[in-house]
């Protein structure tokens, strides 16, 4: 397990520098709505991965009862919004920061990155008690839900299964090819 683990994340990072998803002007550029080449490449790697999830649950051979989805959490939304807009100003995220580090294009920023997020997890852990205490946690959780009815356990945006699957990932695929590569 371990050793498919390395390998996956070996390809992953391979992946995020053939896209040059390691250069923070590339990710800079994407974000501004000016260089589209990285998002090409993450709605064409999302669609594939969409669409040959529901062939293979067609042709039967993807278990649904392997996959686990997780509460909406509005916490977790908060927490994506200040992720984003760091993201966005450093032109790095913890995947890609450490590309950069290692290319040796940006090591300052990747370094940065890396220490906001350490930052961030430690003040989260200080303040996880106080906040689990008053009940904060409970509040935010917006329970189980999915964008396409894949199982009977969890309710949907939209009951259309695993044929919208298919159709979100076609479509996700047909937007990267369309879009220009610049703006």
């Amino acid at each position: 397990m371990l050793i498919k683990a390395i390998l996956l994340g070996v390809f992953f990072g391979f992946a995020l520098y053939k896209v040059g998803a390691h250069l923070p002007s590339r990710v800079s550029g994407m974000l501004r709505l000016q260089d589209f080449f990285l998002m090409k490449a993450i709605l064409f790697a999302i669609g594939l991965a969409s669409t040959l999830m529901a062939l293979a649950h067609f042709v039967g051979l993807f278990d649904i009862s392997h996959l686990s989805v997780k509460p909406v959490h509005l916490g977790v939304v908060v927490g994506g919004l200040i992720f984003g807009l760091g993201f966005s100003l450093g032109g790095t995220c913890p995947g890609t920061c450490i590309a950069a580090i290692g290319t040796g294009i940006s090591r300052k920023k990747g370094l940065m990155a890396i220490l906001g997020g350490l930052i961030g997890a430690l003040l989260f852990n200080l303040s996880y008690g106080y906040f689990a205490e008053g009940g904060l946690f409970e509040k935010l959780d917006l329970g189980k839900l999915t964008l396409f009815k894949l199982s009977e356990k969890f309710p949907a945006v939209l009951n259309i299964g695993f044929p919208g699957l298919l159709l979100m990932g076609l479509a996700l695929m047909g937007v990267a090819f369309a879009l220009p590569e610049n703006r």
